[in-house]
Order: C-alpha cells, then structure tokens, then sequence
C-alpha cells in the first residue's frame, strides 16, 4: 500500500514564528481573519508564501524533526528577515524562483548548522590554530562555533570556529575544518616531536592584569596533573607527574626568518610515562594537584570534559569543595552536593 501522506506543516513544525494569517478566503474574512494592521493583504500574503517555501525546505532538509522547536522558529525568522527584506526593498510582492532557491539553499544551511554535534571544542575553550606562514599556529580562545563563512555564497559550510588569538595581536580568525590540520587543544607540549617549538608559540606574550601571582603553584617534587594531547591527538588527558624544575628557560630561535621568542616555562614534568612535557603557563587548565585532579580524560570524544576551576567530591562522611587553581578544600555540609561552578 502507498504510505501515508505526511502531516500538515503546522503539525510538524508549529505554528510559524510571528508570521501572519494566510489570505482569508469569503468566509474567513467574515469572521475578521485579516493580517496585522501594519501590514497589506499583500505583504502578508508575501510572508505566508515565504514561510510555506521554507517550511518544504525544513521538511526536506530535516525529515527526521531533529531541529527543536526552537531552532525551527529561529530558521524561520532568519529566512523571513532576509527574503522578505530583500523583496520589500526591490518592490516585489510575489516570490521568484531565485527566492525559491535561495530559501532552500538558506534552510539547508541553517538546519545543518542547528544539528552540528562532534565539535571537538566549546566556547571558551584554549586552542592552537594554524594561521600559516612561517610562524604557523597561534594560541587563542574560541568565542563562537559553527559560524557563518563569508566567503562562501551557499551558506552551506559553516566556519567549525571562531578564535580570538592572544596578545599582542588579539584579534579574531575563523578556523575553517575541525581537523589537527587546523586546530588542537592547548595542552602541555612535549610528547610531540615538534613540542619545544608550540611551547615557545603558548608562552604568554603579555601579562594579564590581575594574573601575577606572589609565586609558583607548585615546587621541585610535587605530584600534578597535567594536560597533554591523548593517543588520537584529537582531544586530551589529564597524566599524572612529577615537577622536576621551576622556572625552566626556553631558549629563543629561529623558524626560517621567524623568531620565536624564549622565555621561562613555569615547570618542567616527568610523567609517569616517561615522557617529559614543559608547562608553558601556571593555569589550573594545564597543571593541577594530583591529589585533586586524577589522571583520566580531560576533553574525550563521549562528552567528557574536566576543565572546571571548581570541583566536588564525596569524602568519607560527606562531600568537599576545592579550587584548582588555589588549591583550598572547603568541607561542605552534611548532605550537600549542588554543583561549585
């Protein structure tokens, strides 16, 4: 037997976002179902058809309902603004096919962004990006994910990041693919052949206010976790160490005609696997106390993420609070376990 026909639009999506009432026929205009007072017949005529071309493109491009409700009403809005925007400006009042394809084109790119999962990165996370040139990769913050790409007419590959670089440039760069080609986790470098080179590109070029502190963290024999790349080199762990220097000098040099400035890396690590790795920066996201934080997944590819500052933990008889970053454990009370974010 045929299958059954799908259901009506409103049905599968909802109600479309603020949109107004389709053309009335006879017997609806006498019971007074007319578009809003600020709008003609035929602008809201106009609407009704740009949400009905963009509702077939939601059906097409999301057979399964995968976008949320949300995420359907923000669809339509955008394609209204735009479509609708570009049609009053232009004196149109009925869609063409160009509209038609644009508005596919649009959804698909938009529902496509709306169901984008696996991103090895979250906002604000740390990262490296490779800007190419002789100097290569520069340390950044993430700031925004699956952007817009500018440079591409279709709209249907979203830029995976948007970076903002460190000082003493601080300004934004998109990174076009969610590959190590493009960009890895800032961890603690070392277990890479090429680890003294990222460790000179991650030492801080510029203090920030407030980030000086009356001394190290941790000292010569100390047991800590430090964030190093995993066995993919496509997320990270926490492994445990032992601090073998403080205040280890990085040697500038020279990267063809680059040179990279040296500096002083606030601890040199033993792992316990044997490796050595420098801590270019004294962050609780890069090195933490052994006694707080346990070797393990720091980012994995199931959702695992330990970046925190604040963490908890149940003891014996009840549950503690501490910092990362102070190292302070905080007894809480009987019974507690909120979240100390």
């Amino acid at each position: 037997p045929p299958p059954p026909p799908p259901p009506p639009m409103e049905e599968m999506f909802g109600p479309p976002l603020d949109a107004p009432p389709p053309p009335p026929d006879a017997a609806d205009a006498a019971e007074g179902v007319v578009p809003p007072p600020d709008l003609s017949d035929a602008e809201g005529a106009m609407l009704w058809a740009v949400l009905e071309v963009a509702n077939e493109a939601l059906m097409e491009s999301d057979p399964n309902l995968q976008v949320t409700e949300g995420g359907v009403k923000d669809i339509q809005a955008d394609v209204l603004e735009k479509v609708f925007g570009v049609m009053e400006k232009q004196g149109r009042t009925e869609l063409v096919e160009e509209d038609r394809a644009y508005i596919h084109r649009r959804v698909s790119a938009l529902v496509a962004k709306a169901l984008a999962t696996g991103r090895r990165f979250a906002k604000l996370d740390r990262i490296v990006c490779n800007v190419g040139g002789a100097r290569g990769w520069v340390p950044g913050t993430v700031q925004a994910l699956n952007e817009d790409d500018p440079s591409d007419p279709t709209g249907l590959r979203p830029l995976p990041y948007v970076v903002k670089i460190d000082p003493p440039e601080s300004r934004l760069v998109s990174v076009p693919k969610d590959t190590n080609e493009c960009a890895r986790a800032e961890v603690c470098f070392g277990t890479r052949e090429d680890g003294l080179w990222f460790t000179r590109m991650c030492l801080p070029k510029a203090v920030k206010r407030g980030s000086q502190r009356s001394g190290r963290r941790f000292g010569k024999g100390d047991r800590v976790a430090c964030a190093v790349e995993d066995e993919s080199g496509d997320f990270s762990d926490w492994a445990a160490g032992e601090v073998v220097e403080v205040d280890h000098a990085v040697a500038e040099d020279w990267r063809g005609d680059v040179l990279m400035a040296g500096g002083l890396a606030p601890y040199r690590v033993l792992l316990d696997s044997g490796a050595t790795v420098l801590v270019h920066a004294d962050e609780h996201w890069l090195v933490r106390d052994l006694t707080l934080q346990p070797a393990g997944p720091r980012v994995a590819a199931d959702g695992t993420r330990c970046l925190k500052r604040m963490g908890k933990r149940r003891t014996g008889d009840g549950w503690e609070s501490f910092d990362h970053t102070t190292r302070k454990v905080r007894k809480l009370a009987d019974g507690s376990s909120d979240d100390d974010d």
